[in-house]
């Protein structure tokens, strides 16, 4: 009898289960199956339904809400618009760009230049050249040179020559000198003396004979002479380059005005 009841009561759990899993039909059956349009004919204005995303966490938390309406348009307005009258694609990328923009603005406004001392017979060789500038766009600036003029010995002929002229001066009571090192022409010698007029070279000449010095003579290492500076007030970039461009005598390029 007992084991009647059991093998009863698991056929009833049995066919509970399939009940419940739809297995014999049914309203439930069909619930689980998804295929009830009487639940679809008691929805109220589906159409009203709108699914929105989920908010995405990109930030980190800060304990209040977000941002308003207002708010959220103006950040996201002033983050991926371009600037009034600017190309995006212009703009520069950080804070780093512009600082570098504007000192090359700085670098490339026109700067005052200028190249020389020239003498007369060099400004005939650039004259040619400054013809490639606008008229009015340089000044040609005379500047008068004092002359140089030697008191000298020499040149000898090798270090020991020299040594023994040093020697035998040495011995003469207050008397100056120093070797000369240049002009190239002028080297191995020694001078007795440096002045800017050539009367006063000839008279120290004149006293030194009067104390035994025969071999002495003046030599002229720069005549008094007026000598030009070539300035260019406003030189624009392009011009720099047209100046950098230029092949002046003896190196004298164009620089940063002195003055």
């Amino acid at each position: 009898m007992l084991r009647a009841l059991v093998v009863v009561l698991i056929l009833a759990n049995m066919g509970f289960f399939a009940w419940r899993e739809g297995w014999l039909g049914g309203p439930l059956s069909q619930a689980h199956a998804g295929r009830e349009p009487e639940r679809l004919k008691a929805q109220v204005h589906p159409e009203r339904l709108v699914v929105e995303p989920p908010v995405a966490a990109s930030g980190p938390a800060t304990g209040k809400d977000a941002d308003t309406p207002d708010e959220a348009a103006a950040a996201s307005e002033a983050g991926s618009a371009p600037a009034s009258g600017t190309d995006a694609s212009a703009r520069p990328a950080n804070g780093a760009a512009t600082a570098g923009a504007s000192a090359v603005a700085v670098a490339a406004g026109p700067v005052c230049m200028e190249a020389g001392p020239f003498t007369p017979a060099e400004q005939r060789q650039i004259t040619p050249q400054l013809a490639q500038l606008a008229s009015g766009s340089w000044t040609l600036q005379t500047v008068a040179v004092q002359g140089l003029w030697l008191v000298y010995m020499g040149p000898y002929g090798d270090a020991e020559a020299l040594s023994r002229k040093q020697d035998e001066l040495r011995r003469i009571r207050g008397l100056n000198f120093e070797e000369v090192r240049s002009p190239a022409n002028l080297a191995m010698g020694v001078s007795l003396g440096r002045y800017n007029q050539e009367a006063q070279a000839h008279n120290a000449l004149e006293t030194l004979r009067q104390r035994g010095i025969r071999t002495a003579r003046v030599v002229t290492v720069r005549p008094a002479q007026d000598v030009a500076v070539v300035r260019v007030p406003q030189a624009s970039l392009a011009i720099q380059r047209v100046l950098a461009s230029m092949r002046l005598p003896a190196g004298k390029g164009f620089g940063a005005c002195k003055g």
